[in-house]
């Protein structure tokens, strides 16, 4: 799945609190309307025109961040709209868009580790693991195992945490591994209140699962292979 256009990475992770508006708070209401716009943005709009929209979003999420600068949950707000702005307008400030992301959700965590079901561990896992590392950006692996673990650690059973660990763990050949989590991503109920993401999200669980198990079929197939041109068959009798 590496490289794959940021937006559609960070899409299925962005609704994992949509239902936090229930507690009636200003600042829910504020983030769950914008959220609802960014829905209609992304999916009801081609790409050509979704550079513009973002845009234009991103200054009234950024004036509600200030508004509420102790609340995590519009910085996460915020960094995804970045993120989602530099995928439909790539230029030269993408990077630099994805980099004031990645101070957002890092202030986000500092504020409230688990806002948005641990969102900010997600997204900040999946920048580490997909962009490029130094000098050009930011990515690193190690970085990002342990931004998505931490969020699997905070929701253990959680659709996104085990979806995109196991995705991750896929990408590093760890094909045994990754398949417990993408299992575990494939039982978890689709959210009432996050339909349509769960619902793409299951869609990315198949074709994860899909692919682990040709990689570790693939792999073991090899590997006996190997052993019967080498010690022949006689390896396999009494």
């Amino acid at each position: 799945m590496k490289p794959l256009h940021l937006a559609l990475v960070l899409l299925t992770f962005f609704f994992a609190d949509t239902g936090h508006a229930k507690t009636g708070s200003a600042v829910h209401e504020a983030v769950r309307r914008l959220e609802d716009e960014w829905a209609e943005i992304f999916y009801r709009l081609p790409s050509s025109q979704q550079a513009e929209k973002f845009e234009n979003l991103l200054a009234r999420v950024h004036a509600l961040s200030g508004q509420y600068p102790k609340k995590a949950d519009p910085l996460i707000l915020e960094a995804i709209v970045l993120c989602t702005y530099a995928a439909a307008d790539v230029g030269l400030s993408s990077l630099s868009l994805v980099s004031e992301a990645r101070k957002l959700l890092i202030k986000a965590i500092d504020i409230d580790p688990r806002a948005m079901e641990g969102s900010a561990y997600i997204t900040l896992g999946n920048l580490y693991y997909r962009l490029p590392g130094w000098p050009i950006s930011f990515g690193d692996n190690d970085s990002a195992r342990q931004y998505l673990e931490a969020a699997l650690k905070l929701y253990p059973n959680a659709l996104d945490s085990n979806y995109f660990y196991g995705d991750f763990l896929l990408h590093q050949g760890e094909y045994d591994k990754a398949l417990i989590y993408l299992e575990k991503a494939e039982k978890a109920p689709i959210r009432p209140y996050m339909l349509l993401s769960d619902t793409k999200l299951k869609e990315e669980v198949r074709e994860a699962l899909k692919a682990a198990r040709e990689k570790r079929e693939g792999y073991g197939g090899f590997f006996s292979n190997f052993l019967t041109s080498f010690f022949g068959d006689d390896r396999a009798k009494p």
